[in-house]
């Protein structure tokens, strides 16, 4: 009996232990979890959106309203820099070229011959050959200055400043032509050597006037031919249809004469038909040809200004292609761009350009990229290897830095450290941490420094 007394007692004894354990293990609240610091294997990487761009892209445009004459490439036909991609025609210019060669001539001949002239005579041939210039000049650079808003920022911007030279020494030489004109006839009853001295200087001032103009209507007329100024796989532009053109209103800013022409439709563009072929007109500043060089395909990534001052050339990223989900290639940083793109991120702040070589694919198959696809780059900023490392949600933010909650005897601890890395779900350690510690890897928001451990 007393045996079995004792093991009745036992059992008791075991009972209450359960029920005082399941009493603590039910007071534990999953809310919360800690985790043992590990070393591990941490890395960071910075994403950002992107496009496939080839290293290099020329685009082959219309200088004025012209014919398609010759077409002596296809659509993915490789060309060589310098080879002939285009030959076109325009009415347009040639006449400009015939007008302003006229007025060269006239002035020429009125140099032999004015000066062997009575004053009165001279002085009529000299304006009428005068006005002939004037209106050869006004002619040509007022053809250029209205086609200039109808040609891309870069080629406008470099046409409209030679126009601008063009037009202030233009107005020079009227100028000296008309002073030296006024000289012969207050010479006319001077020396004859003066008046002829007078007279020559005046055509001369003709003839530089008139040859102004004829070089700049032959530059235009040159740029008709258009050749390849890389190597690489052409790409013919398209037939315009459709878009009505607004008329360009002088005196808008750059910005609101777009959008005017926004209104329009397409304004010159219009909507893209089949490729061009000879006999297509092109309206002026339309794409004729794309020159791509794919011997390199490129990613032209666009990085928040949170990250750009952790990215640099040379480092190694991963690209995923939204038209091949399953492939992820392989990229290196080329290029970090010094100043931001224009305008802001979607996010309110700026971003910067990053340019990346595209490698090969890891993957399925052997996908092959094209330009202008969309992409998502993840470049690797820092890696951080054989470093204690806790979860990500382990780190609280803290003034003057961040810091994780350490148990403690039942008690949670609020301690500074200092990240390696920051990787998408874990974090390294580079200080102030030991290895075997545990820390609060979630809840740890809710918590206070000192407070009881109410996990598990």
């Amino acid at each position: 009996m007393r045996h079995g007394s004792s093991g009745a007692a036992a059992v008791a004894l075991s009972l209450i232990a359960a029920l005082a354990l399941g009493a603590c293990s039910s007071g534990s609240d999953d809310r919360y979890a800690a985790e043992v610091v590990r070393p591990g294997e941490v890395v960071e990487r910075v994403s950002a959106p992107g496009v496939v761009q080839a290293a290099a892209q020329a685009d082959l445009k219309a200088p004025a309203a012209a014919r398609v004459e010759k077409l002596p490439v296809e659509d993915g036909q490789r060309v060589q820099s310098g080879q002939l991609v285009a030959q076109l025609s325009s009415e347009q210019l040639d006449d400009q070229v015939k007008q302003a060669q006229a007025a060269v001539d006239a002035a020429s001949s009125l140099g032999g011959v004015a000066p062997t002239l009575p004053t009165g005579p001279a002085l009529s041939a000299f304006q009428q050959v005068q006005s002939q210039v004037t209106t050869a000049s006004a002619a040509v650079i007022a053809a250029l200055r209205s086609a200039l808003p109808l040609l891309p920022q870069p080629h406008r911007r470099r046409l409209e400043a030679r126009i601008d030279r063009a037009q202030v020494r233009v107005a020079e030489l009227q100028r000296q032509a008309e002073q030296a004109a006024r000289q012969a006839a207050l010479a006319a009853g001077a020396q004859a050597a003066s008046l002829q001295r007078s007279i020559e200087a005046a055509t001369a001032a003709q003839r530089a006037q008139a040859q102004l103009a004829l070089e700049l209507a032959e530059d235009q007329q040159r740029r008709l031919t258009l050749r390849a100024p890389l190597a690489g796989t052409v790409q013919l532009g398209r037939t315009q249809t459709g878009g009505a053109t607004v008329p360009s209103l002088p005196g808008l800013p750059e910005g609101a004469e777009q959008a005017l022409q926004g209104l329009g439709g397409t304004g010159t563009q219009g909507q893209a038909g089949p490729p061009l072929q000879v006999g297509s007109e092109v309206a002026a500043g339309q794409t004729v040809a794309t020159v791509f060089d794919t011997s390199d395909l490129l990613v032209a990534a666009e990085v928040d200004e949170t990250d750009i001052a952790l990215v640099r050339p040379g480092q190694l990223s991963q690209v995923e292609l939204d038209a091949f989900p399953a492939a992820t290639f392989d990229a290196t940083v080329r290029r970090v761009a010094v100043a931001p793109v224009a305008g802001q991120s979607a996010a309110g702040g700026v971003t910067y350009p990053v340019d990346l070589v595209l490698g090969e694919a890891d993957g399925p198959g052997q996908p092959v990229p094209r330009v202008g696809m969309t992409a998502t780059v993840a470049i690797e900023v820092r890696r951080a290897a054989g470093k204690l490392s806790v979860a990500g949600s382990a780190l609280v933010g803290r003034a003057g830095g961040q810091a994780v909650f350490v148990v403690e005897n039942d008690k949670v601890r609020l301690r500074p450290v200092q990240v390696a890395a920051d990787g998408e779900d874990r974090v390294a350690i580079a200080a102030g941490l030991r290895e075997g510690e545990r820390v609060v890897s979630r809840g740890a928001e809710r918590l206070r420094d000192g407070q009881d451990w109410p996990g598990p």
